[in-house]
């Protein structure tokens, strides 16, 4: 947990910083930390031991997928084609492997990119609601309200 606040910190120290450049890079690349360091931690919390073989390969596979489409894409089935597998199976072995399924993975992960940008961003809601490709600023609120209970302006304000 001291990794994830130091690297929360170094976020908002780049939102603060005058390099503008490569600032939303260097933030997305601390992001992609933060989300495999939770990764590790969710797995090793696991009461089984972890896999090896085929199942192991897919869901790092699937992990590398969200991780790279995590803003455009919500449809376990986008994944599963990606794997060239069912989305079935996909949602199988993600939940064997990591004890979560794929589509907890991707809501986790949209959820945390949204309130990442919430907090750090200075982006309107509605930007936030567009960077992550939903359709409609409500129909983010929703989303964002049935996975955390509050909604994103009444989050954005505590941040």
């Amino acid at each position: 947990m001291d990794e994830i606040r130091q690297l929360f910190q170094l976020i908002k120290t780049m939102l603060r910083s005058d390099k503008e450049r490569y600032r939303h890079e260097i933030i997305r690349t601390i992001f992609t930390a933060v989300f495999y360091i939770i990764t590790e931690l969710n797995q090793r919390d696991q009461p089984e031991p972890r896999r090896q073989g085929r199942c192991e390969v897919i869901f790092e596979e699937f992990m590398e997928l969200l991780q790279q489409y995590n803003k455009m894409e919500r449809n376990v089935g986008f994944y599963a084609r990606k794997l060239r597998i069912t989305p079935k199976y996909l949602s199988s072995v993600v939940k064997d492997v990591s004890g979560k399924t794929a589509a907890q993975w991707i809501d986790e992960s949209v959820i945390l990119e949204a309130k990442t940008l919430l907090k750090y961003s200075g982006l309107s809601i509605q930007e936030i609601a567009y960077h992550l490709n939903f359709s409609t600023q409500s129909f983010f609120g929703k989303y964002f309200k049935q996975h955390t209970g509050t909604s994103p302006s009444r989050y954005k304000r505590k941040g």
